[in-house]
């Protein structure tokens, strides 16, 4: 069984220096994660947790190099990779947040390939589906 952090040890919203709400849950939820995972002693044991830097303000030159590179509208913002090779993806938002349409077609399509897609609107949100997802 993968340990989560209960959400009462998650940093309080407020403390973060973070503005924009939906970076401001997703730094909350990958602290909480991370810290929660690190003292799992077995890297075989020990899920990863990363963002994917797919959003943000960029100029035609560097959109169109990231393009290139493999950059995928849709994508979720963090991948989480379970012990023995299982994925979840999880779409941060902010309350007033919407998904996409690039979105909604990606996660169909991982769903369709086996994996699994969590859209959460805080933190707290994040861990309780991560806990339905892993029990």
């Amino acid at each position: 069984m993968i340990p989560l952090p209960d959400n009462s040890a998650l940093q309080p919203a407020a403390t973060v220096p973070i503005k924009k709400e939906e970076a401001r849950e997703q730094a909350r939820l990958v602290a909480g994660l991370r810290f929660c995972w690190s003292k799992i002693p077995y890297n075989s044991l020990r899920p990863v947790v990363f963002h994917i830097p797919n959003g943000g303000s960029r100029d035609a030159r560097e959109a169109s190099n990231l393009k290139v590179q493999g950059v995928l509208a849709g994508v979720p913002d963090l991948c989480v990779v379970l012990p023995e090779g299982g994925i979840i993806w999880i779409e941060m938002k902010a309350r007033d947040g919407r998904v996409s349409v690039a979105q909604v077609n990606l996660h169909a399509h991982f769903t369709e390939l086996g994996h699994r897609i969590i859209v959460a609107y805080s933190a707290e949100e994040a861990l309780d589906k991560l806990r339905e997802v892993l029990n």
